[in-house]
């Protein structure tokens, strides 16, 4: 029989914590094909297979799920099967159909497994924790930005000739407004860099909850962020950046009115719109691009009714709808709908309604910039916003 303290089973939740936060940052897809979920997929699944058998074992005590929990997952599991009984008859292989069912177990357990090892966890141990990864993000963003800008040709993620040839002209002539595209396509991490933008939003937000030793300490890792996001030239990650800092600022001035603060805010934003629009937004095919993915969403109503309300699954749903024939829907509510249809993805927010209820207000810090930055670009797959928002409920 296995006989393990109280204080060793501690230990290995901590250690199990400390390998699957690692396994959320090492985020290196050209190792792996531009698979970025490869690292953390793998710990994930292997970690929770362990603490699952675990539980049958006396040391580790199985806890009960409250009844929100199991109420909750009931939901899932019946929306799960009934969506499968439509997509099965889609799926060619055995492959495209175990895809779709770790997606859902993949980020049900970036939550729930991630909150369960930190349970029973000190606040200075999470502390502890959170300072570690950080750190470790810091490193890892610092590397991808020093070798996307130092190699702006590498483009790791294109197979054409004709395009490296295209990037290589265009990184020779310096960054611009004109040319700022070529630096951001070869991320080691992602597929560009607008997704470690997003990323850095993430560890951004549990930092501000972080305690630190000095003003000095907290304020140079906040301009360590500052800098590292506004070097991904995203500018859906910049521009909530920007709104974080004017509400901290709006917060923590008294003295301001809030309503003449809101105000300056919106003319601000007015009168920069102004003066940008006729040399970036509407002639920039990005913009143009996210523009005609939410039109594309009219598509909707089009749809037969089983796909309408279950979608088409992980495979192809994220084509569904689009700004063309075999283009990615990069806006989460394009992907949902298309993935997972009506039914699934009002499932999918009530899952972040479930964390919310939870984990506390401060889930918000993770919510909402995943939800801002979103309307440009998201991976609503992204383990690290469930992650996160087991830890920042303990900071």
């Amino acid at each position: 029989m296995i006989r393990l303290s109280a204080k060793s089973v501690e230990n290995l939740k901590l250690a199990s914590l400390y390998i699957l936060s690692s396994s959320i940052v090492l985020r290196f897809d050209f190792l792996f094909g531009g698979a970025n979920r490869f690292v953390p997929f793998r710990v994930l699944m292997l970690l929770t297979l362990f603490w699952f058998f675990a539980q049958f074992f006396e040391p580790f005590r199985p806890s009960r799920l409250s009844k929100a929990t199991l109420f909750f997952l009931s939901i899932f599991l019946l929306y799960f099967s009934l969506a499968h009984l439509y997509w099965v008859d889609s799926m060619e292989s055995l492959g495209p159909f175990l895809r779709n069912q770790f997606h859902f177990v993949y980020i049900l357990a970036g939550y729930f497994l991630t909150n369960y090892l930190a349970t029973d966890l000190s606040k200075d141990q999470i502390q502890t924790l959170v300072k570690f990864i950080i750190g470790l993000v810091l490193i890892v963003v610092s590397l991808e930005t020093s070798l996307r800008y130092l190699m702006p040709t590498l483009d790791l993620n294109s197979e054409s000739t004709d395009y490296l040839i295209e990037i290589y002209t265009g990184a020779q002539q310096g960054l611009s407004l004109d040319t700022f595209y070529f630096f951001k396509m070869s991320s080691v991490m992602f597929f560009d860099s607008n997704y470690v933008g997003a990323f850095l939003l993430i560890f951004f937000a549990l930092h501000l909850f972080v305690d630190y030793r000095s003003i000095l300490r907290r304020n140079l890792v906040s301009a360590i962020f500052l800098l590292l996001i506004f070097f991904t030239l995203s500018r859906a990650a910049i521009f909530v950046t920007g709104l974080w800092l004017a509400f901290n600022f709006w917060d923590s001035r008294s003295f301001v009115p809030k309503w003449v603060f809101a105000i300056i805010c919106v003319m601000a934003s007015i009168l920069t719109l102004f003066i940008i629009q006729d040399n970036v937004a509407f002639t920039d095919g990005s913009f143009i691009t996210k523009i005609q993915i939410l039109e594309g969403l009219s598509g909707f109503f089009e749809q037969d009714l089983p796909t309408a309300l279950f979608g088409l699954g992980y495979e192809v749903g994220g084509y569904l709808y689009s700004y063309m024939s075999g283009g990615y829907a990069h806006i989460h509510l394009a992907i949902l709908l298309g993935e997972l249809g009506l039914i699934g993805t009002l499932i999918y927010f009530a899952y972040w309604y479930f964390i919310g209820i939870q984990s506390g207000s401060k889930v918000l810090y993770i919510f909402i910039p995943f939800f801002i930055v979103g309307l440009s670009l998201a991976d609503p797959w992204e383990v690290g916003y469930f992650w996160a928002s087991a830890i920042i409920a303990r900071l």
